[in-house]
């Protein structure tokens, strides 16, 4: 199949309109500029509070070429992902049957932040980076006191719908019941990780989680509560956790520099853009519209603030995590360093002991 002719006479017409017809129609908004042929696709919907972004196309050979290593490589990554098979049955309005590469290619793009629009070349050899750079690892980290648990790290390849490629959790078992971490969502390129989300999504019961949800309380010790708006008290315990696992694998493994996207504006967008939709078929009136928004505006703020903050927290308990750029000082991400070069010091046993954990565990001989 033609990845790009399915790119440039699908896609990106789609994207014009605000919705691009794959297994479901996902409003997806962008406009394209092809600077070297002096070409644009303008995508001209009118909905308030949508930002729409330009993909900024200016070596097309290089675009192009990058284009179809990621669909091949991400034809193979994802080819146990449940959700072709609705895909390999779906035909669109002119009865044509709707292919793999499409999907692909659109849930690519709604993982693209404003500076990757504007670079997607660059955007495109990161996201192949993320799939090369993936490994499937279990490694038992024996038997934490602080949890009363055995712990077993996990990285995994996440499902093509999601943010990132690949992820990483931590199960938690007494031998009877098992606990579930939140997901930490990331992808790697170069000397760089980048976390994108961390989601609760399993449904943890039974004595043993109950036993953990009341121990993972212990990350307030050493804490100092300033009482400023910025202070990042505000943090979910196993979320912290999870996390500090997670930067003390990436830390064994030896990367140092850390990327938080603030925001994926089409993921953004696609929530006004279907809030806007059931308005005008009048599925909802004005102020529920208004309400909506208003709550949407609420949601994605404290998503993106809280994982921020997250990383904050980090930084009040160790003395060799801070941070380099916060989001909108050097582009929209925070990034955040990891200084491998001095001696590790953290003023909070729970976070200590599973930091440690993994890194008194076999992570490097498994690299």
């Amino acid at each position: 199949m033609d990845i790009t002719r399915i790119f440039y006479e699908e896609i990106v017409p789609e994207a014009t309109m605000g919705k691009i017809d794959v297994y479901f129609s996902f409003s997806e908004a962008f406009s394209t500029s092809l600077v070297e042929l002096n070409k644009e696709y303008k995508c001209n919907i009118d909905v308030p509070g949508v930002m729409i972004p330009t993909l900024m196309i200016r070596d097309k050979d290089a675009f192009d070429m990058l284009l179809r290593e990621y669909v091949s490589k991400a034809m193979e990554y994802y080819s146990n992902d449940g959700i072709y098979e609705e895909v390999l049955n779906y035909k669109n309005k002119d009865n044509v049957v709707i292919g793999k590469e499409k999907l692909i290619m659109t849930q690519l793009f709604a993982n693209a932040t404003s500076e990757d629009f504007n670079d997607p070349v660059s955007f495109l050899r990161k996201r192949i980076a993320f799939l090369d750079n993936h490994v499937d690892r279990k490694i038992n980290l024996g038997y934490s006191e602080m949890l009363g648990a055995n712990l077993e790290l996990i990285t995994l390849k996440d499902t093509l719908n999601n943010e990132a490629s690949s992820e990483f959790v931590v199960r938690a078992t007494d031998g009877e019941d098992k606990w579930i971490s939140p997901r930490l969502k990331y992808g790697i390129c170069d000397d760089s990780v980048y976390i994108y989300a961390i989601q609760n999504e399993d449904v943890n019961e039974g004595g043993l989680s109950k036993k953990i949800n009341r121990r993972l309380y212990k990350v307030g010790e050493g804490f100092k509560d300033l009482g400023e708006e910025e202070n990042p008290r505000d943090v979910t315990a196993s979320f912290l956790v999870t996390l500090n696992m997670a930067i003390s694998y990436f830390r064994s493994l030896g990367y140092e520099k850390i990327v938080v996207p603030s925001l994926l504006v089409v993921r953004w967008n696609a929530k006004r853009i279907i809030i806007d939709n059931k308005y005008h078929k009048n599925k909802i009136d004005r102020n529920e519209k208004e309400a909506l928004n208003s709550e949407l505006d609420v949601i994605q703020s404290n998503l993106t603030n809280k994982l921020i903050r997250t990383f904050l927290r980090l930084t009040c308990h160790y003395n060799n995590i801070s941070v380099d750029s916060f989001p909108y000082e050097l582009d929209s991400s925070l990034h955040i360093k990891l200084d491998n070069d001095i001696v590790m010091t953290c003023n909070n046993k729970l976070l200590y002991e599973t930091s440690e954990m993994i890194a008194n565990s076999n992570v490097m001989l498994t690299k």
